[in-house]
């Protein structure tokens, strides 16, 4: 990929915790052929619990929120991973009933990077403006990300969450100052660079910020977390499992029991009602016993 860098530190006592990593990358420039926009995906393990970190970089424009949305779908569907065939690992680890291979199989996902959706149906002058005044929620409803979570039932980005926005958009700038775009093409400012998450109960973002650097016509924005893990016991857990297995093969035994009486209980109210008529008819109306079976025999039942 080109322009993209993802790195992730980890302190040197938790390192023992970390497994299964792997690191891949999906291109999306040029229909899939050239890695100037795309993603970055890294996933692993830490204990037994399965997380993925997606660094996107989505076509860029104005008008391109068309092309930004299809990008996020070819992303997250992706078969990107090898996928696990161990059923263990897959069931206690993913989720979905996935196997590892794509990105939402994963139990915790975190998706950041230049994703670069603008604000839409408003001039530049107004949307300084807003800024200026602090007026963000007006700039807010005319957000492409926002516009479409709300409006677009098969966005991929509607499975995630985003802390509400409270700083000024972040794109663009004149580098190293605090001047929008003040360039001959004069762009309109936007929140291009974004943070999302997955994980309902498994993860928490505390802070959602911008930061005032300006070696970049973007200011960078960063995301405070704190993600619930789980660790599990391999003798327990055998231990439960068993458990589990031998009370569903008493449940399965009980319910075949209980099916076979209920058979057994209509079969009998059947031929209660079969012989009470051959009774019926011997005696009242005078037929023998073969003419009777003969006759409710072709009766319909």
């Amino acid at each position: 990929m080109v322009g993209l860098f993802s790195c992730i530190f980890v302190k040197a006592t938790q390192r023992s915790r970390i497994s299964n990593v792997h690191a891949t990358e999906i291109k999306r420039g040029m229909g899939g052929l050239h890695g100037n926009k795309g993603a970055l995906i890294l996933r692993f393990h830490f204990d037994d619990t399965s997380i993925c970190s997606v660094n996107c970089h989505l076509a860029a424009g104005q008008t391109q929120t068309m092309h930004r949305n299809n990008d996020i779908a070819a992303i997250l569907e992706s078969s990107a991973f090898p996928s696990y065939h161990n059923a263990t690992t897959s069931s206690t680890s993913f989720i979905g009933g996935g196997d590892g291979s794509m990105i939402l199989d994963h139990e915790i996902c975190i998706l950041n990077g230049d994703l670069n959706y603008r604000i839409d149906t408003m001039s530049r002058d107004i949307v300084i403006k807003a800024i200026q005044s602090g007026n963000l929620a007006k700039l807010l409803e005319r957000d492409q990300l926002l516009v479409s979570r709300r409006k677009n039932p098969t966005f991929g980005l509607k499975a995630f969450t985003e802390l509400p926005i409270q700083f000024d958009p972040t794109y663009k700038y004149d580098i190293g100052s605090n001047i929008y775009d003040s360039s001959e093409k004069h762009r309109t400012p936007a929140w291009c660079d974004r943070i999302l998450y997955r994980g309902p109960g498994k993860i928490k973002q505390l802070q959602y910020r911008r930061h005032e650097l300006r070696a970049s016509d973007h200011r960078p924005v960063s995301g405070d977390f704190i993600i619930r893990v789980k660790t599990i016991l391999p003798d327990k857990r055998d231990k439960v499992w068993e458990e589990c297995q031998q009370r569903f093969q008493s449940a399965k035994s009980r319910l075949v029991r209980e099916i076979k009486f209920v058979i057994l209980r209509r079969t009998m109210h059947m031929l209660t009602r079969k012989f009470s008529r051959i009774q019926y008819l011997r005696d009242v109306l005078g037929l023998s016993v073969e003419e009777a079976r003969d006759l409710i025999q072709t009766q319909p039942s």
